[in-house]
């Protein structure tokens, strides 16, 4: 008997050596640090695409000083979402280790860390997938969530990467970067349901493709022309853009009705483009 307390004493010692419990010194919240199998990793389904040239840089850097930066991540079924260190995860594989240290996060920051990136700052169309996958996570969780709700709004950066998300779905080349200037004037987070508030983004995100479109035939034309340069494309946008000057918020169709009604003008008389200052 003795034997069998003595045991169980043994493996409950090392089970708590294995997790060990603390709180984060800004908001006080339970993290765990624990050394989990590397075959019970995973990572979030829409992280960008990794370096080469980082996992190569990171294996490197192992085999000189160890893996002593852990993962962040979220459990879930005894499984582990990475929220922070695909790169080293990557590298970790390379290097066929068996285990790895990881922080567990509790599963209410996971939406929130999705944003942040410390390996890498996320282009916009990068950005634009995280968002829109977020949105959807949130929608089918419950899609009478107002889009305005904070659990949502603090998830997402901006509104306007979920329109261009969904535009960059179907259109991976679109010029998300450029068209942003006029995103962030009119594109705002919603009133209304999340039901509701994506079919309305799905209607925005064809307008911004429209326009994409529009800007591209224009400037196929400046080039048929030997009017073309390497900043043809914000020469375009800065003579169609109907509120250069204006800070304050601009409804959506108000911006995109006045938006389109110029590109068609340029469209029809592409040499009016070439009198126009590229606005910064």
């Amino acid at each position: 008997m003795p034997r069998k307390k003595e045991k169980k004493e043994k493996k409950e010692k090392k089970e708590k050596k294995e997790e060990f419990y603390f709180k984060d010194p800004r908001h006080q919240q339970d993290l765990i640090f624990k050394i989990v199998p590397i075959d019970s990793l995973d990572v979030v389904e829409h992280q960008r695409k990794p370096s080469n040239y980082h996992v190569t840089h990171l294996i490197s850097s192992i085999e000189r000083v160890g893996f002593i930066v852990p993962l962040v991540v979220v459990e879930k079924d005894g499984k582990y979402t990475i929220l922070d260190g695909q790169h080293r995860f990557l590298a970790a594989q390379k290097l066929e280790l068996k285990e790895l240290p990881v922080i567990v996060v509790p599963q209410k920051l996971a939406n929130l860390m999705m944003n942040f990136n410390i390996e890498k700052e996320l282009n916009i169309r990068e950005k634009s997938y995280v968002a829109l996958n977020i949105y959807r996570q949130y929608l089918r969780q419950n899609s009478q969530l107002l889009e305005t709700e904070p659990v949502l709004t603090d998830s997402i950066e901006q509104a306007y990467y979920v329109t261009l998300g969904i535009g960059y779905e179907k259109e991976e080349r679109m010029r998300g970067g450029m068209l942003e200037s006029i995103m962030k004037k009119c594109d705002f987070f919603l009133e209304m349901p999340l039901e509701k508030a994506f079919k309305e983004r799905e209607r925005r995100s064809e307008r911004v493709r429209q326009v994409n479109s529009l800007i591209t035939e224009i400037a196929q034309k400046l080039k048929e022309m030997e009017k073309w340069h390497p900043f043809v494309y914000q020469q375009i946008l800065s003579f169609a853009n109907p509120y250069k000057r204006k800070r304050e918020p601009i409804e959506f169709d108000e911006m995109f009705d006045n938006l389109m009604k110029n590109l068609e003008e340029a469209k029809k008389n592409p040499e009016i483009i070439l009198k126009e200052k590229i606005e910064e």
